[in-house]
């Protein structure tokens, strides 16, 4: 299978241009710290150690790194010109724990694009023959590339060689432990009677499968990360979100006849903690992030549907970035704030939302 992909080096030149400030927003809103225009269609983001925000522009396809302090633009690299493609949606971004690679999940375009921080030089483009790339984690411990297209592909950590392939149909997301030493694989699984959404957990260092986890829904997942210390799965849907407990010591749950011949899962009544939220439509595989391990941030748009969390096995306490129709969101810890792209056009840096308390 790994002989229908193409891996090239592009060579794509980095435009050196001086520092331009971004046009600030006046706003009163008192959550936002700062709000600059972005114009270009902002998709993914991400944060460098130093506070670099990097932010992905579909339209033109390019990069631009900006100072959070000033929002002038240090850096901006083009992709792909709008000569040559009009197909790289930059869906998400990541950088990995050694802060030297920002992947790119370049979504439609069925490609990655891997560059060296802090220089943004193209390293290397993955090329996927027919999968669209949603998403491209890094591994915490710098050993693998995990790519999220129709199935999972692992390749070596510089995007070099495709080391195997994850036999599982259609992944909706994928999520590496903090530790490194699992990947969890959402996808949709026929459970005879029903289809609905489960989560595999694999062993990295073998890729043998430890559990699988009803998420007990059927709706399309946005994104799955996990928290509490790796001890929990947290799967955001439209109109979910949804923790379960992790175990590496639980069985891979198995499908057995019923009564009436068809197949169920064993353990499909395990409580699941879920709350109802409203995520904005068109917005990324980075809705969420961790501001610590116990606390999740997440955007969602105005509605009026949201709820708190119901289930006993809760280990995470979720905070809404409420009204905020956001793209893609990330965690400075630096600052303690959260830096969002929308499609509007905007890159607004909000102050931590506070916790929900349900009385």
């Amino acid at each position: 299978m790994t002989s229908r992909f193409a891996v090239a080096l592009s060579i794509i030149a980095v435009s050196a241009i001086a520092a331009q400030p971004l046009t600030p927003v006046p706003t009163r809103d008192q959550k936002i710290v700062k709000r600059w225009q972005l114009p270009g269609d902002p998709h993914g983001l991400a944060i460098a150690a130093d506070g670099t925000i990097y932010a992905g522009l579909a339209q033109p396809q390019a990069v631009v790194a900006i100072d959070p302090r000033t929002g002038e633009v240090k850096q901006r690299l083009v992709l792909d010109s709008a000569e040559i493609a009009s197909t790289k949606e930059l869906v998400t971004m990541r950088i990995n724990r050694a802060g030297t690679r920002l992947y790119i999940a370049n979504g439609s375009d069925e490609s990655v694009s891997i560059l060296s921080l802090p220089d943004l030089a193209v390293r290397r483009e993955i090329t996927l023959e027919g999968e669209p790339i949603r998403d491209a984690v890094p591994d915490p411990r710098g050993r693998y590339l995990y790519l999220l297209g129709r199935h999972v592909h692992v390749y070596d950590a510089d995007g070099e060689k495709e080391l195997r392939t994850i036999n599982i149909d259609d992944p909706m997301a994928i999520a590496a432990s903090a530790n490194g030493a699992m990947l969890a694989v959402v996808a949709p699984e026929d459970f005879g009677n029903a289809k609905a959404t489960s989560a595999a957990i694999f062993d990295t260092s073998t890729f043998a499968e430890m559990a699988r986890e009803p998420l007990q829904t059927d709706a399309l997942i946005e994104e799955a990360l996990f928290a509490a210390g790796d001890q929990a799965l947290i799967a955001l849907s439209r109109g979910l979100l949804i923790e379960d407990s992790v175990s590496g010591t639980k069985p891979v749950k198995k499908m057995t006849a019923g009564a009436n011949g068809q197949m169920r899962m064993e353990g499909f009544g395990d409580l699941t903690s879920r709350e109802t939220i409203c995520l904005a439509e068109g917005s990324g595989a980075q809705i969420a992030t961790l501001a610590s391990p116990e606390l999740l941030l997440f955007a969602e748009r105005r509605c009026n549907a949201s709820s708190a969390f119901s289930g006993t096995n809760r280990r995470v306490s979720p905070a809404s970035l409420y009204g905020v129709a956001a793209y893609a969101m990330a965690y400075d810890r630096a600052s303690n704030t959260v830096v969002v792209t929308d499609r509007a056009g905007f890159l607004t840096i909000y102050k931590v939302p506070r916790v929900a308390v349900v009385k």
